[in-house]
């Protein structure tokens, strides 16, 4: 794996978790996408490592991580580890897949929480009825994502991760696509088929109808560039979770730490400020 090599390793139940501990102070916990892996993260990682005591991983099927030999939580996943590097009430900054986790989490053990950052956070359990002025967008993004699925189903790769970067990541450009190919190519098999990702268990029903139980600082963000549902969802998770600040990055995509750097760093460094 490119990029940094130097990790530990966490036993989990069915597997290995490949992560990386760095700073001193509060605890920030980073949790990528599944379009990516930790390396999205390379660097945030360093930065708030002056300040607070970082903590980022790959999920299971990802990076460093090992696939599952059986079903698993992700929730008991990020548990363990909190526990493990012994981390005291983080903020969670989770992108897609990795904001619906930390939504998820902090349903789960809310007292084990600060605060939630999260980029164009996915939700489980939602349903087009909960969007009825949004269901072109996510007809646009179906019918995007069912021409990448094809092209992957077909052998036809390079047009199917071609396909996957106009759709999630065009704003990206320089060594920021670059790393974001390279995660690609290292990741391929569990982004286009979520091999892993469908043996998770959830625990309990899906968070669209539980967002309202989430009492904890909450700021969520998201690119005007990014796929057309994410916007959409963006704004429900915000709407639901009380007293969440929604922000909108210009020029953003998926990865907004990536594609706007600045924008979403002075967004995360006031999260900061107001919380701790």
């Amino acid at each position: 794996m490119s990029g940094s090599d130097k990790f530990s390793h966490l036993d989990v139940k069915g597997g290995r978790i490949a992560y990386e501990a760095a700073g001193q102070g509060s605890g920030i916990v980073l949790i990528h996408a599944a379009i990516a892996d930790r390396r999205m993260w390379n660097r945030e990682f360093k930065r708030l490592a002056g300040d607070h005591r970082v903590v980022r991983y790959d999920f299971r099927g990802y990076g460093g991580s090992s696939k599952t030999s059986e079903p698993f939580s992700a929730v008991h996943d990020l548990g363990e580890l909190i526990d493990h590097v012994g981390l005291r009430r983080p903020v969670l900054v989770g992108s897609s897949m990795g904001g619906g986790l930390a939504i998820d989490f902090a349903l789960a053990r809310p007292h084990d929480v600060s605060g939630l950052f999260l980029i164009a956070p996915g939700v489980s359990g939602m349903q087009l009825s909960m969007f009825p002025e949004d269901q072109e967008a996510f007809a646009e993004d179906d019918r995007a994502s069912a021409a990448v699925q094809a092209a992957w189903r077909e052998g036809r790769k390079d047009e199917a991760m071609e396909g996957l970067r106009r759709l999630w990541v065009s704003a990206l450009k320089g060594p920021s696509l670059e790393l974001f190919r390279t995660m690609l190519k290292d990741n391929m098999e569990e982004v286009f088929t979520e091999a892993t990702a469908s043996q998770a268990q959830r625990e309990g029903p899906g968070t669209a109808g539980r967002l309202a139980e989430v009492h904890v600082p909450t700021v969520v963000i998201y690119g005007d560039r990014d796929n057309p549902s994410s916007g959409p969802i963006a704004r429900f998770v915000a709407k639901g979770i009380p007293g969440a600040l929604l922000v909108q990055i210009p020029g953003g995509d998926h990865l907004t730490n990536l594609s706007q750097p600045d924008a979403f760093d002075a967004a995360l460094a006031d999260f900061l400020r107001r919380i701790q």
